[in-house]
């Protein structure tokens, strides 16, 4: 789900040799999708398009040449890949996006895929994160503090939201429960950011469940967030008044103790 360090783990990955992922090719804004919609070139069937992305031994060559390219225009050419170290490929996508395109069954289906399932549980917090990202447009940070001094959410709408978190929260789990157990990983947020020591270590667990190479990553995305809720939601005694009484306000008065 959104919010939950894909990004984080995408970057994670893909400084792997051995490794390619293409990011959420499901989005509307993926490079990948684009060419979907717009040519003839790839499947315009949902299911399909995911079947020659993850299945075809030409696409996975293909993107690797354009990536390649694009970091050497970029000047990282010292990132680039070579297609015969490639041990495995994929893709970073919501699990949001596999149900809005009719693809609910597809991970339990294709035995073939290992899912690493990313869980941010703590409801408020990923509110408040998708809040955020509303208001400031900031997807990730790479270095120092970007975010705003706060921001002000409407009162009338905390339960509202919190239960949409909540009930995609639940919709996730149902996902990954499906998935069996040997080829599934789980990840959770807070661990993976509690220290960089701690995601390391993370990775190294990562990397051995698909089977490629260790190596130490470069931890370069930092959390966005990073002062106490009652500080990021300025308005927080409004937004807590608003969900007494429901199972909602232990959760608030919880997000602001841990802060």
């Amino acid at each position: 789900l959104g919010r939950s360090g894909s990004n984080t783990l995408r970057d994670l990955l893909n400084q792997n040799p051995e490794v390619l992922n293409y990011g959420e090719v499901l989005g509307g804004w993926n490079g990948i999708r684009k060419v979907q919609k717009y040519s003839r070139l790839l499947p315009a069937d949902d299911e399909a398009f995911l079947d020659y992305i993850l299945k075809s031994s030409s696409f996975p060559k293909a993107a690797n040449t354009i990536r390649n390219l694009r970091k050497r225009v970029a000047g990282v050419g010292n990132e680039r890949k070579a297609y015969g170290s490639l041990k495995t490929f994929g893709i970073k996508d919501f699990s949001l996006n596999f149900d809005r395109c009719g693809l609910r069954d597809y991970l339990h289906k294709n035995k073939h895929i290992k899912v690493i399932g990313l869980v941010r549980s703590n409801i408020v917090d990923r509110m408040v994160s998708n809040a955020m990202l509303s208001e400031t447009g900031v997807v990730e940070s790479r270095g120092g503090n970007v975010q705003s001094a706060g921001i002000e959410l409407d009162p009338n709408r905390i339960v509202e939201l919190l239960a949409a978190v909540e009930s995609e929260n639940s919709r996730l789990q149902e996902m990954l429960s499906e998935v069996e157990q040997e080829r599934r990983l789980t990840i959770d947020y807070t661990k993976f950011y509690a220290s960089e020591e701690g995601c390391a270590a993370i990775m190294q667990d990562v990397y051995r469940f698909l089977g490629v190479k260790q190596i130490v990553p470069n931890i370069r995305m930092k959390k966005i967030i990073r002062k106490p809720i009652t500080e990021t939601i300025v308005n927080y005694a409004d937004c807590l008044s608003a969900v007494r009484g429901t199972h909602y306000e232990p959760l608030m008065i919880e997000a602001a103790r841990n802060a």
